[in-house]
């Protein structure tokens, strides 16, 4: 670890990102998020928004993207920080909500995002809203991980490598995944059961050939594990079966 912050008690950490070099720190429901100097992490600003702070990531040329939960994205593409564009998120063409953990991946029109309570992460693309691809890596949490562990919950694109890093609540380990995304046509869309297969290399009797390649390496990534870390025990809470009927689940 080279350096650390103190984040308030007052506040719910949320999701973080990299933006004109500095970093942007969410909270749950305060509904205000902090600027920290990306070398110093001192303090240097904050910026205020509607709604609840799930995940946020920035990408070059669409700006910062935010997720509070719901079926949309709020996007800011200016100096200011200001979320005044939403980006209603599709599967087979219908609505569908939670979306928690962001990443903007380096192409600059694609979103790797997760829902809350699903080990699953989906490729969302940005001028659309459709998801073009859906990787389950639940297997990777029930054959690694105790039976504490939650569910996936962290992704980080490796801007070296081009392979991902992906980890979950509670997790023990990170996990370096290969991902060679198929389907990311002007039209991508994937029907709700859509599922690639994960293989796994280091699994003794797996015989899959997927979607997905599955490298085994532990990691300790202060950063992305301090955004996640003070959510560990706190969830929000499970929807009713009413709010289900109203199309939160896929």
């Amino acid at each position: 670890m080279r350096r650390s912050t103190i984040f308030p008690d007052d506040y719910f950490a949320e999701g973080l990102t990299i933006w004109n070099n500095s970093i942007i720190q969410l909270t749950w429901k305060e509904n205000i998020g902090f600027i920290y100097d990306l070398q110093t992490l001192q303090q240097i600003g904050n910026f205020s928004y509607q709604g609840e702070g799930w995940g946020i990531c920035n990408s070059d040329e669409t700006g910062l993207w935010l997720s509070d939960g719901s079926g949309h994205l709020q996007n800011s593409n200016d100096s200011t920080i200001s979320f005044i564009k939403s980006l209603e998120v599709l599967i087979g063409g219908g609505p569908s909500e939670r979306w928690n953990e962001l990443e903007c991946l380096s192409n600059n029109e694609h979103i790797l995002a997760n829902k809350w309570f699903d080990d699953s992460i989906y490729l969302i693309q940005t001028s659309s809203g459709f998801v073009c691809q859906r990787v389950d890596f639940s297997s990777i949490r029930e054959q690694y991980e105790s039976e504490s562990s939650g569910v996936l919950n962290g992704i980080a694109e490796d801007p070296i490598t081009g392979n991902y890093w992906v980890t979950g609540k509670n997790w023990s380990n990170y996990y370096e995944v290969k991902i060679e995304f198929s389907n990311i046509s002007s039209n991508c869309q994937i029907n709700s059961s859509s599922d690639p297969p994960v293989d796994c290399l280091d699994c003794e009797g797996e015989n899959q050939i997927g979607l997905v390649y599955v490298t085994i390496l532990l990691a300790l990534i202060w950063l992305t594990y301090t955004s996640i870390s003070k959510r560990q025990t706190e969830k929000p809470p499970i929807v009713s079966k009413d709010e289900q009927e109203g199309g939160e689940d896929v």
